[in-house]
């Protein structure tokens, strides 16, 4: 039920165009009504009345399209592979497509974006509200704040889920070495630490410089990986042993350090995440904005996605395009970078460093 402007925020975000025009269309039609109805106060309550239960309908109707999107059914399940992110998965279950046991495997993935945001406990509705909240008011403008794909409901789902995975059932979690899939991995964990199931990890990036030993690439998340590479990966990890009593501990201890550190930006180094501050990428991002501007005549405007393109391909992180967006427009805000266009998706606007002229 829509009790906020928070919740009704987070409706908007899941809106589609057409849900959006038809929407509008509906309060403009009204609107019209009640200012050509001199029938007094009453009636201007009657029309603030029918606008809650325009919100409540779509409300309603949202619930309907996420019960459209079921959960695995864990019924004659043995094992469930889960993966950090919906993408990835997608591979996963490809690859594993032809090995024989498909009518007893399931499929799962943790679909919010663990690389940025605060944690702290988010089995706690106020601390994932909080979570929810920073990343709306972060990301929100950019081109792919669905990150917003993931309902705040949803997200305290999924405890319940983790928890209703029968113990009997094998569970594998895949991912890669970053500061995204590293986090999910450990929440995944944390979930689960009341679970006495089998668990085995599927390091994608380990494994790939063992079975493609001399490759110069470095894999930095899962997605990167073909499904005829991640068939080879469960061929050589599927037999291997579960996670021990003592390993799970460290996994979880690992967690629950994570969660505590204050910075809102999960880096991979020294084979570790670790939280820093969301700033951190900003020098490296104006080196990229000089790098380009070397290339163009003086006072040139460089298209944002160009400059977000050269950051993701020179940065030896896993952090998505729309937080380093989001870090472009706040050094537009903090006088480091000129801008020409309107800023609601990186393909409108341009960028250069400030004083080029």
């Amino acid at each position: 039920m829509i009790k906020s402007v928070f919740d009704f925020d987070n409706e908007l975000h899941q809106m589609n165009e057409e849900e959006l025009r038809s929407l509008l269309r509906e309060l403009y039609l009204r609107t019209d009504m009640a200012l050509h109805d001199k029938s007094g106060e009453a009636h201007y309550t009657q029309f603030a009345e029918r606008q809650q239960q325009l919100f409540s309908r779509l409300h309603e109707e949202r619930k309907l399209q996420k019960a459209g999107r079921p959960l695995p059914d864990l019924q004659h399940a043995q094992e469930i592979h889960i993966a950090i992110g919906e993408s990835p998965l997608g591979s996963i279950k490809v690859a594993l497509g032809k090995f024989p046991g498909r009518e007893s495997r399931r499929f799962f993935s943790l679909n919010d974006y663990y690389g940025i945001g605060p944690l702290g406990d988010l089995t706690d509705a106020c601390a994932l509200q909080r979570r929810h909240l920073w990343l709306l008011e972060r990301l929100h403008l950019t081109e792919h704040g669905s990150y917003l794909l993931q309902g705040l409901e949803q997200l305290r789902h999924l405890e319940s889920f983790m928890s209703s995975i029968g113990e009997e059932i094998k569970v594998m979690i895949w991912y890669a070495n970053n500061g995204h899939e590293r986090t999910g991995l450990l929440y995944a964990l944390h979930l689960l630490r009341h679970r006495q199931n089998p668990i085995k990890l599927i390091d994608t990036t380990a494994l790939y410089s063992v079975l493609f030993e001399g490759s110069e690439r470095h894999v930095l998340h899962l997605g990167e990986l073909t499904s005829d590479q991640l068939s080879m990966m469960w061929e050589h990890r599927g037999n291997a042993d579960p996670l021990s009593s003592e390993q799970r501990n460290l996994l979880e201890q690992e967690w629950l350090e994570l969660a505590a550190q204050p910075g809102t930006l999960r880096m991979w180094k020294d084979d570790a995440v670790c939280s820093v501050p969301e700033d951190s990428l900003d020098e490296f991002i104006m080196e990229q904005v000089a790098k380009l501007t070397a290339e163009r005549t003086t006072g040139e405007f460089i298209n944002t996605a160009r400059v977000v393109g050269e950051v993701l391909g020179s940065l030896p992180q896993a952090v998505g395009d729309s937080f380093i967006e989001y870090r472009v427009r706040q050094l537009i805000l903090q006088g480091k970078l000129d801008m020409e266009g309107s800023p609601r998706a990186m393909r409108f606007y341009r960028v250069r460093m400030t004083g080029t002229v």
